[in-house]
């Protein structure tokens, strides 16, 4: 066995540590691949894991296809889907190089019929003892007289158990920067991840007409809440809160608690508009109505009408808020004093009556 060519192959892998998304990784081991283990071919399958508990594994896919599958990926992808839908692995590890008339597995076979290919070899990726997906290398021409087949199975052997393990270090990572982005109390997004995200949220492809709002949500008079009913009940009434601003959005826009009893959505409407959708945010907590009597005052900018940075909108937004929070409390102000006054003047007409004389006399 050639010590030299596996000292390279794995000072080349120190490499893979830097990586920080699993794409950025396999790009790296495809190119350690067709370098140093002249598989002049090949693709990675994988079935990514969910960053939070309780979701579901995202279904299979080919990622970086490279030489001859490259060209034809997409179809390469739909060929493969319902082999990785029973089988992550194409039910075919060899771990070892094989003749591509060996294929054993007749549905790949036909799959890989068009390819010209000599030989192929399939390596399990392995994540906390399950198999998340595969290496799949490939030969179209003859090696050099140096890749003996006991070098080239123990290279591609090595790359598998490295990829691994840079996965479960680029997925430990991923939970740890998706935890570092969330609000411990209410499950939402906090200031960071809100702040992280805008970019992102912003440059998405939207319908012509469609705008970004930034709304800010405030709940009213919450420190009356904590201090009446203790704080166990304001962490109950900001959790119901959040709930109910979630189940107003759609499934792609974003609710974050900024901290305290603020909180912050960036979603998508169809008018250049922002008080339509954050008055149905608003109407949807007076509604609700299970434990404390809660009400929030709204706040909205427009993205690319009052602002084009995130600072902008946050400030209008806020501006917008306490207008509203001044206009709910001038408008229940009116409606306490007039409240008293009609009480006064049914006390009056009472007086009255009790002084007038009977109609019996």
């Amino acid at each position: 066995m050639n010590a030299e060519m596996l000292k390279r192959f794995f000072h080349r892998t120190r490499e893979w540590a830097r990586a920080e998304r699993g794409m950025e990784l396999l790009e790296m081991a495809s190119h350690a691949l067709r370098e140093l283990v002249e598989a002049d071919s090949g693709f990675f399958l994988y079935r990514k894991r969910g960053l939070l508990s309780g979701s579901r594994p995202e279904a299979s896919q080919m990622y970086v296809p490279w030489g001859v599958f490259e060209p034809s990926a997409a179809e390469l992808q739909e060929a493969l889907k319902p082999l990785m839908e029973e089988n992550v692995a194409l039910d075919m590890v060899t771990e070892r190089w094989i003749l591509a008339e060996d294929i054993s597995n007749a549905r790949l076979k036909a799959v890989l019929a068009k390819y010209p290919l000599l030989e192929l070899g399939i390596w399990p990726i392995i994540s906390r003892e399950e198999t998340r997906g595969a290496v799949v290398v490939a030969r179209s021409r003859a090696v050099s007289s140096r890749m003996t087949f006991e070098m080239s199975n123990a290279l591609v052997d090595s790359c598998a158990a490295q990829l691994s393990v840079a996965l479960d270090l680029i997925t430990a990572f991923r939970i740890a920067e998706a935890a570092s982005e969330r609000d411990l109390l209410t499950g939402v997004f906090n200031r960071r991840g809100i702040e992280s995200n805008w970019e992102r949220f912003v440059q998405q492809e939207r319908d012509p007409g469609e705008r970004v709002v930034l709304g800010i949500v405030d709940l009213d008079d919450f420190k009356a809440i904590n201090d009446n009913f203790g704080h166990p009940v304001g962490d109950h009434v900001l959790r119901e809160v959040a709930d109910v601003i979630a189940n107003c959005l759609d499934p792609e826009d974003m609710v974050g608690r900024m901290g305290g009893d603020e909180f912050i959505v960036l979603l998508t409407n169809c008018a250049c508009d922002w008080a339509g959708p954050m008055r149905r945010i608003q109407e949807a907590v007076a509604s609700r109505k299970d434990s404390v009597l809660h009400s929030v005052s709204v706040g909205g900018a427009v993205w690319g009408v009052d602002g084009d940075d995130y600072e902008t909108c946050y400030r209008v937004a806020d501006r917008r808020l306490y207008e509203d929070k001044r206009r709910r409390k001038l408008v229940e102000g009116e409606g306490t004093l007039n409240s008293s006054v009609r009480q006064q003047e049914s006390a009056h007409k009472g007086d009255v009556e009790a002084v007038s004389p009977s109609s019996d006399v």
